[in-house]
């Protein structure tokens, strides 16, 4: 499930990273790493990812 959010994210300039707890995710931004959303699930992460576009 990451590696595909990961082929998403980087299309819009984002990276998401798994979070400490299990089944979470981060997303930071690729240009400066600035942090852009903690600690959410998969369907949210999917949620901000289309939100960038």
């Amino acid at each position: 499930m990451l590696e595909d959010l990961n082929k998403a994210a980087k299309k819009v300039d984002l990276h998401v990273a798994a979070a400490k707890k299990d089944g979470l995710y981060s997303i930071r931004k690729a240009k400066n790493g600035k942090l852009v959303a903690k600690n959410v699930d998969d369907k949210e992460a999917a949620k901000i990812i289309k939100k960038y576009k």
